[in-house]
Order: structure tokens, then sequence, then C-alpha cells
């Protein structure tokens, strides 16, 4: 019976081009975006477009960031 190693699965940031988008987090949770998606060990600020998700979700006035 072959047994494989599991791969380890990469967690600190972007796995692929697709996902280089500029996250918004507040400072109440700086490793969860205001979309939701879990950003820990992601870089701050990079030079990526924005999430129109977060932009939305800032904008609205119903979050602090």
């Amino acid at each position: 019976m072959p047994t494989s190693v599991p791969t380890k699965r990469r967690t600190d940031g972007p796995v692929d081009d697709g996902e280089k988008i500029c996250h918004i987090v507040t400072e109440k949770d700086p490793d969860t975006a205001l979309c939701g998606k879990d950003v820990t060990g992601w870089p701050w600020n990079p030079p990526w477009p924005y999430c129109v998700v977060c932009l939305d979700l800032a904008g609205s006035g119903g979050v602090d960031v």
C-alpha cells in the first residue's frame, strides 16, 4: 500500500497571482478582511488592486475601518 506525504499548503499570503488583491481589515481583527477572507500573514499595503467587496463595505459606513 503506497503512502505519500501530504503536501503542506501555503498559508501566508497569496497562493497564485489571481489572489493578489489588497483587502481592507479593521484594527479589531487584522487577520480577516471586511469581505471575510482570511489574510493572516499577507503583506500590509501591497501594490495590488483593492478588493471591490472590501471597498464597498468600507464605504457603506457600516464598518469602522
